[in-house]
């Protein structure tokens, strides 16, 4: 049945409009007696897929509205081990974090389930589309009967179970088994037999054009489209990035530009509170045995040991110094991708972040750990995901400055640059004015006598015309990073060596405690604090994560679930990076 909804108000993405939704009630008589009623909330929205050609490969860019989105996503697992656990008021306030993450898609992943009406439901409420995967991951699936009957069935089952849902954009056929028949050694230990493929290019895409012909489907993710071109060629389609977490630094996330990055990530433990409860009286390290037993990645805690001795200081032993350390590399790692890849907007057109949440108390990529406590990963993607993105990149052997405008307004306005010393002392300032149109990208060539050098010198760039985050984090070495520092708008600093280069100055600050408030007034450059709010109760939140003052600059952290404030205790909860011993 076709219905005609003359002038039908839209639903949006979050971002770009509300979500409008209306109630649909369908009645199926016989004669006069009502056989069935069919009740559903729907959206009226277009939604499309552009991977046409053009001078840096083929793109992979949503539409919806008429509306090319940069996609800011991350990617979603069974929020817990027992699926029956997680109930809609559970569901809402997960996907509530990732909205006020500033994420505006969630890719349901192919390892885990077709989630519960109330996931949609929830996602439609917010603006949050959704990329559903098929539920097909990292393995070879035989295409016989009866396996090849009950797949089909599955898929029509649950393709028009979903289809009302406006939040619903994209059917992907699969999770990396495209990439893995290619580069695993699938096709010499199979043989000939049957793996999938039949599937992702056959009859998915079949069930898909039939009874949900108006969104659109991809084989898999990733896929360039073609088996003429490698399965997971960054300049074509999809593209998965784990050398860099599995083999390399994370500053080689800005050696390519990927025309959609759906999946990266980089690992941390959870918080402390988190750990503390799933392991009660172990003398926690890195290498303890609850801590190995809660780490699955292959050679995981090798990885996080060599990604954190590029860039900081050995913390020698010191469990709470590695736990504050890791957790700052996470951040940094994705925000090095993030930052990079949404300067190149419109040549890459999204990034997912692997991964949101877990479903067990485990160091892993996720920004919201398996007890639901914010990792300061969290609060990095409120700011790398915010309309505005001011960040500091290395350009052809030069520093620039670029501002990323997703909003819907032109982003104008004086954007100062200081050159300082990590005493504090200005070496050289200069004015640029921003004039970036809306859903666009400016960069400005920093002037060379502002270039940063050697290990006692970094960049400021403040302005934009915006009020400051809620939420902020300072890059390092090489690259981008903003906050909002003390000064209001938008700020993005950048050192010109690593961290662990860095002559820091031994941090000195004052602690003011209020009810529901911490406030720190900065004496000298702190780089990187933090206010692990679970050590002041298990309960407690921060409001925001990581942030670099300047000399004389203060930041206020709103705390909830803290009964009895006392400075002491904050003091003691505050992590900084500190000079190398």
């Amino acid at each position: 049945m076709r219905v005609e909804v003359p002038d039908a108000d839209l639903w949006w993405p979050r971002g770009y409009g509300e979500q409008v939704l209306h109630e649909v009630e369908l009645t199926l008589h016989h004669g006069n007696a009502p056989l069935d009623v069919w009740r559903r909330r729907v959206g009226f929205r277009s939604v499309g897929l552009d991977t046409s050609a053009d001078a840096h490969g083929s793109g992979f860019t949503l539409v919806v509205n008429g509306e090319r989105l940069f996609a800011r996503g991350v990617n979603w697992i069974p929020d817990d081990v027992f699926p029956s656990r997680v109930t809609r008021e559970r569901y809402r306030k997960r996907l509530r974090q990732a909205a006020d993450a500033g994420v505006d898609l969630v890719r349901v992943w192919g390892g885990g389930i077709y989630e519960s009406e109330d996931f949609y439901d929830v996602c439609d409420e917010l603006g949050l589309l959704v990329w559903q995967d098929f539920p097909f991951a990292c393995a070879a699936y035989p295409e016989e009967q009866p396996l090849r009957g009950e797949v089909e069935a599955e898929a029509r089952e649950n393709v028009v179970r979903l289809m009302p849902h406006p939040s619903l954009v994209l059917w992907n056929g699969n999770n990396e088994n495209l990439w893995g028949f290619r580069d695993w050694g699938w096709e010499e230990r199979l043989g000939g037999d049957s793996w999938g493929e039949g599937y992702y290019l056959g009859m998915l895409p079949r069930v898909v054009g039939e009874l949900d012909p108006t969104r659109p489907y991809t084989a898999g993710s990733p896929w360039s489209g073609s088996w003429e071109r490698h399965p997971n060629d960054p300049a074509h389609g999809t593209h998965h990035s784990w050398e860099v977490w599995n083999r390399q630094d994370y500053a080689e996330y800005r050696g390519e530009v990927p025309r959609f990055v759906a999946e990266f990530g980089w690992q941390a433990p959870p918080a402390h509170a988190t750990l503390r409860r799933a392991l009660p009286g172990e003398e926690l390290a890195a290498d303890s045995p609850g801590m190995l037993h809660h780490q699955k990645a292959e050679d995981g805690n090798g990885k996080l040991e060599r990604g954190l001795a590029r860039h900081f200081p050995s913390p020698q032993g010191d469990f709470d110094r590695w736990h504050y350390l890791t957790q700052v590399n996470q951040a940094r790692a994705v925000a090095t991708g993030i930052e990079h890849w949404r300067s190149h907007w419109p040549v890459c057109a999204g990034t997912i972040v692997w991964q949101l949440n877990d479903c067990w108390p485990v160091t892993s990529w996720a920004a919201i750990d398996g007890d639901g406590r914010e990792k300061p990963l969290y609060h990095e993607l409120r700011r790398l995901y915010a309309d505005r993105l001011l960040t500091l990149q290395v350009r052809d052997g030069r520093l620039v400055a670029a501002a990323v405008n997703q909003s819907a307004d032109p982003w104008t306005g004086p954007l100062t640059l200081r050159r300082l010393t990590v005493e504090g002392d200005v070496v050289g300032t200069a004015t640029l004015e921003l004039a970036v149109g809306a859903r666009s990208v400016g960069v400005l060539p920093v002037p060379a006598e502002l270039e940063p050098a050697g290990a006692k010198e970094f960049l400021v760039a403040d302005g934009g015309g915006l009020p400051a985050p809620d939420a902020s984090w300072s890059d390092g070495e090489d690259g981008g990073g903003g906050e909002d520092g003390g000064g209001g708008g938008l700020r993005a600093v950048h050192f010109p060596v690593a961290d662990r280069d860095i002559a820091l100055p031994r941090p000195e600050f004052r602690v003011d405690v209020t009810a529901g408030a911490v406030t720190v007034t900065a004496h000298t450059l702190v780089r990187d604090l933090l206010l692990q709010a679970d050590r002041l109760d298990p309960g407690a939140r921060a409001d925001r994560g990581l942030v670099t003052l300047l000399p004389g600059e203060q930041v206020t952290i709103g705390v909830t679930g803290w009964e009895t404030p006392d400075a002491a205790a904050a003091r003691a909860a505050l992590y900084c990076q500190e000079p190398a011993r």
